[in-house]
């Protein structure tokens, strides 16, 4: 099926884990400067296909759709020149890594669906304005147009912090014709890094890109803040929050500025983090479910044995096939 198709009919999606602390921490995997682990489908080749075996294999175990994403938030096309891969094309090398390890699951490998991942230019953790429209479209589009319907899913626009390069961003991604989603970096009060309350950063996308994302998600945040900037009554009566369907929850209740400064690893609870993110699906139904910084392949497993514990994965009721 497509990728609308199965993010239509399902109840539950999965999606990673973190990947670049487990990497430097498990597998002492050193990073470039430019294009942090996206070289290492060169340098340690088996120590990511490992970790991204890891998440696949519980979806399988638990006969759910994952989404699994190239490891390429960090480059677009002037970091790349700066790298040590500058003479490589990370995007498409990426894309076909991990087409590898998806055509290895035989009949399963229809529920693994393969997002090209892009990220903002600058700090995702600031507010910083490095754009305007116009011009993030004409710096993204650079990427987008690496990707094809051919080698990925989906596109996804991860931990996006600025509402302006983040449109520019989503006209990059629905010029492709590939569908996509937009995950933004929140704060504790409900609002992008910039300000911007998420209910109105969605209204201006939905209302400013034709086509519009599939759905709007978050990443690199504990469910405590997002919860709590949730019931803030700038977004708590929107309709657009009906647009926003997923979380890949950091294991840290650190802000965002906290986390971009802490050089230590924070890991909460995991079962009051898994608790929470049953919450959110209960009563925000939300349906994409992963892990960010802190998290882990345990920390996927036990969440997804707790989240689907009582819930039917199809939309009709019925159960997984």
């Amino acid at each position: 099926m497509e990728f609308e198709e199965i993010f239509n009919s399902s109840k539950i999606i999965l999606t990673e884990g973190a990947l670049v602390e487990r990497l430097k921490s498990e597998f002492n995997a050193e990073m470039d400067d430019w294009v942090n682990h996206a070289g290492l489908i060169y340098t340690h080749p088996d120590s990511l296909e490992s970790i991204y075996r890891q998440y696949i294999e519980i979806g399988q175990k638990f006969d759910l759709p994952i989404m699994i994403m190239t490891p390429t938030r960090k480059v677009n096309y002037e970091s790349l020149k700066k790298s040590q891969f500058n003479d490589k094309n990370l995007f498409l090398d990426s894309c076909a890594f991990l087409n590898q390890i998806k055509n290895s699951y035989n009949k399963y490998s229809e529920k693994i669906l393969i997002g090209g991942l892009l990220g903002c230019k600058g700090d995702a953790y600031s507010g910083e304005q490095n754009f305007g429209i116009k011009e993030a479209f004409l710096f993204h589009r650079q990427q987008t147009t690496q990707f094809s319907k051919k080698n990925v899913d989906f596109l996804f626009a991860g931990i996006m912090p600025e509402i302006n390069e983040t449109v520019g961003m989503a006209k990059a991604m629905a010029e492709t014709n590939i569908p996509y989603i937009i995950s933004f970096m929140l704060r504790k009060d409900g609002c992008l890094m910039d300000g911007t309350a998420l209910s109105k950063a969605i209204e201006i996308i939905d209302n400013q890109v034709f086509s519009s994302p599939v759905c709007y998600m978050t990443n690199c945040i504990h469910p405590t803040n997002l919860i709590h900037g949730l019931i803030q009554e700038k977004n708590k009566n929107s309709q657009f929050l009906e647009r926003f369907k997923g979380i890949q929850s950091n294991a840290s209740i650190l802000t965002p500025e906290e986390l971009n400064n802490c050089n230590i690893l924070q890991q909460d609870d995991f079962e009051k983090i898994i608790s929470e993110m049953c919450f959110l699906k209960s009563e925000f139904n939300f349906k994409i479910f992963g892990g960010c910084c802190g998290t882990n392949d345990k920390f996927i497993e036990s969440l997804t044995d707790e989240i689907t514990s009582t819930v039917p994965n199809r939309v009709d009721g019925s159960a997984p096939n």
